[in-house]
């Protein structure tokens, strides 16, 4: 899956970067936190989930995350990458599909919370919540779905914390 913001691509699964059709040396860790960043949009994501998921089983320290941050930020500008005071980090631009399709989330970034719908009048809680949500999400573009779904998936991962 590849996503287009400004004048960038970014093939997801071969985490490579290119601009107006030109490849661009992107090193492995950057990319692999601009995955998580860029597929996950509306979530904010703390250095110790970065550090879990792009350093799984190494012992780094927080100035890492730090780095690599500052390094997509040198790439894309500085409104590219919002940080949160003591939460985390948040892509801010805008992203669309390059081949038309929902953004695919890498299962190692999947959240593993059920997802909920748009519609308010639609009870996701109920005996027939798959097919409320799956009757929902027909008639919602996937740039709604999407964040809806990610913001399901930070709430409950929130809740899980706390």
């Amino acid at each position: 899956m590849k996503l287009a913001f400004d004048d960038f691509q970014f093939d997801i699964q071969a985490l490579t970067l290119s601009k107006d059709g030109r490849k661009i040396s992107l090193k492995e860790k950057p990319a692999q936190i601009l995955a998580l960043l860029i597929t996950q949009p509306d979530k904010i994501h703390s250095k110790v989930e970065i550090l879990e998921e792009v350093w799984p089983g190494r012992t780094v320290t927080e100035q890492v995350v730090f780095q690599n941050i500052g390094h997509l930020r040198a790439l894309f500008g500085d409104e590219a990458i919002k940080t949160f005071s003591k939460k985390g980090y948040q892509w801010q631009l805008p992203c669309d599909p390059v081949d038309g399709k929902a953004p695919a989330v890498p299962e190692s970034l999947a959240p593993d919370s059920a997802p909920i719908s748009a519609d308010p009048s639609v009870n996701t809680l109920g005996e027939d919540s798959a097919q409320n949500t799956a009757n929902a999400s027909a008639k919602l573009p996937w740039q709604v779905i999407v964040p809806v779904l990610v913001a399901a998936a930070a709430i409950t991962g929130y809740f899980a914390l706390t």
